[in-house]
């Protein structure tokens, strides 16, 4: 069994920092930067679960920086057979390796005795069914990102994961951030 989800709420929706210039209109979503909004902008639960292990589990993490880090874990997974889920904030790191048609998840904390395994494509179905989610979440509920290139970019990335130029050089870690 493989999940991949997030529940929304308000209460994250908008960084503490940028609260009075959102509300006096000098912050648009539909200009605000893929780095801006990947941190601190749209921070929901979020629950990634293999094969019964739950790697995060109601765990808040910016959306639209999930969204592109699972998405670019699908280029290295094409690419290179391997992929990393870093977070910023901590230490801990999801590792994904394939082994013929087959996904293996480790973890960096808490991982368990026998590693969860589902298969490649599945895993790619579960990325896509995700950012597709989260992407119409977000325009569906501030009609005004849906112009932001980020979501664009999303929808490419996760359209052909083994094509095309992502930007990404292969060794970030799945993040697509060379610098993270």
């Amino acid at each position: 069994m493989l999940n991949i989800g997030f529940t929304p709420d308000s209460d994250m929706d908008i960084p503490a920092g940028a609260e009075r210039a959102w509300c006096d209109g000098r912050i648009g979503l539909a200009t605000l930067s893929a780095t801006d909004l990947r941190y601190g902008w749209f921070a929901y639960r979020t629950d990634f679960e293999v094969g019964g292990h739950a790697f995060l589990s109601g765990a808040r993490e910016p959306l639209v920086d999930t969204m592109f880090t699972l998405a670019h874990t699908l280029r290295s997974l094409y690419a290179n057979g391997s992929a990393e889920i870093d977070f910023t904030e901590s230490s801990y790191v999801i590792r994904l390796e394939v082994t013929g048609d087959r996904v293996t998840f480790t973890s960096s904390h808490r991982a368990p005795a026998e590693p969860p395994r589902c298969a490649v494509e599945d895993y790619a179905a579960a990325v896509r069914a995700f950012v597709a989610t989260g992407t119409a979440w977000l325009a569906g509920n501030r009609p005004a990102i849906a112009a932001n290139p980020a979501l664009h970019e999303l929808r490419t990335l996760v359209s052909d994961p083994a094509g095309g130029d992502s930007g990404d050089s292969g060794d970030s870690g799945g993040t697509g951030d060379p610098g993270r």
